[in-house]
């Protein structure tokens, strides 16, 4: 009778063990065992349209090329952007035309009062005055050599005097020359003239600073923009390569050919963009900073309503429909064209896909794959 006890008792818990396991699973648990098999199957669990209000559906079209307008900006190229700098050291006697201001090539932006230039000048002068003695000499003491009245050696010496007095003239007339200045112009006062026709973007000094030879001034852009600056989102026109003719227009009227100079490898820091820069050929060009538009040619793909894609786990992609049900397949999505987006890869003419409504797909698959609550064997 002692050991019958313990053995019903161990008869019990075995009956209840069993039970237990014949009850059904969790949802939590059910739901994990399906989305693993849904993770191998690719593109997920089968959607029940029934259940889901205001859905509307599009017949996927034929994959079409096409081309589209995108702003841009007109920029000037590195050769048209250009430093003013002081040649000499001097002093900042008058800034002559305010930043901005449309000037033509030539005209004097900034004087400079320079004893350096003044010190240059006498230089030059002084040297000059003394080549002309010398090859006075030098001619005095060729007619006394040939009149049989003067020494061979007082001509070689006279001949010696010329030539050092030349060469001295010619350093000085150099340096002059080399800091911008005419030797016979040249002064004290030195005037920083326009390279070309443009404007001062900015100066970098004032009224009555001193400056240095080689400072920096300012910046000068020239006055027509051989650059349109665009920026693409990603993944960009997978078929537009360097060299590649397009068109540009101002809005206007006018109109450009323009060349591709290269395709982008890395984003932009500010805008996270793809920038692309076309030359424009022909003119006359646009000033800097005019708004433009660029033609892009775009891949052949299928064109499909912004709203059809959505982005479901990190991956875009449409919700393809059929037989009452609708499942999420992954694409390869190109640019945005207004209200439309480039499909490249993943859909096939003929399919039928949610148009409008499918973030409400999107919002019932999020909500039927977390996991629900309460649970447990209950024992």
């Amino acid at each position: 009778m002692t050991h019958a006890i313990p053995l019903s008792l161990l008869t019990l818990a075995l009956v209840a063990t069993l039970a237990c396991d014949r009850r059904p699973h969790p949802p939590s648990e059910a739901k994990a065992t399906h989305e693993e098999a849904g993770a191998h199957a690719g593109e997920g669990a089968h959607l029940p349209l029934k259940d889901i209000r205001g859905l509307s559906f599009l017949v996927v079209p034929e994959p079409k090329a096409g081309a589209a307008w995108h702003p841009a900006e007109a920029v000037g190229d590195e050769s048209a952007q250009a430093l003013l700098s002081s040649p000499v050291r001097g002093i900042v006697s008058a800034i002559l035309i305010p930043p901005g201001q449309p000037v033509r090539a030539g005209v004097g932006l900034i004087t400079l009062q320079s004893p350096e230039l003044a010190r240059l000048k006498a230089d030059w002068l002084s040297g000059k005055a003394k080549r002309e003695r010398a090859e006075a000499e030098l001619a005095r003491e060729q007619r006394l050599f040939e009149a049989q009245a003067g020494s061979r050696r007082e001509l070689e010496a006279a001949k010696s005097e010329a030539a050092t007095a030349r060469a001295d003239e010619e350093a000085a007339r150099l340096a002059l020359e080399a800091r911008g200045q005419n030797p016979e112009t040249a002064g004290a006062v030195l005037t920083v003239k326009a390279p070309k026709g443009g404007s001062v973007t900015a100066y970098k000094i004032q009224l009555g600073q001193g400056v240095e030879a080689g400072q920096e001034l300012g910046g000068f852009q020239a006055a027509s923009a051989a650059i349109a600056r665009l920026e693409l989102p990603l993944p960009g026109p997978g078929n537009w390569k360097a060299g590649a003719l397009t068109e540009v227009r101002q809005s206007d009227g006018r109109q450009w050919r323009a060349q591709l100079e290269g395709t982008p490898t890395t984003l932009t820091t500010d805008t996270r963009r793809l920038s692309y820069r076309l030359r424009l050929l022909g003119g006359p060009l646009p000033i800097p900073g005019t708004s433009l538009e660029v033609k892009v040619p775009h891949e052949r793909a299928i064109y499909l309503p912004q709203a059809a894609l959505q982005q479901v786990d990190g991956h875009w992609g449409v919700f393809v429909a059929g037989q009452g049900e609708a499942v999420f397949r992954p694409v390869r999505r190109g640019l945005d064209m207004k209200d439309e987006v480039l499909v490249l890869e993943g859909l096939k003419p003929g399919e039928t896909v949610v148009a409008e409504g499918a973030y409400l797909l999107k919002a019932f698959r999020q909500k039927r794959a977390q996991p629900e609550e309460g649970g447990g064997h209950g024992h």
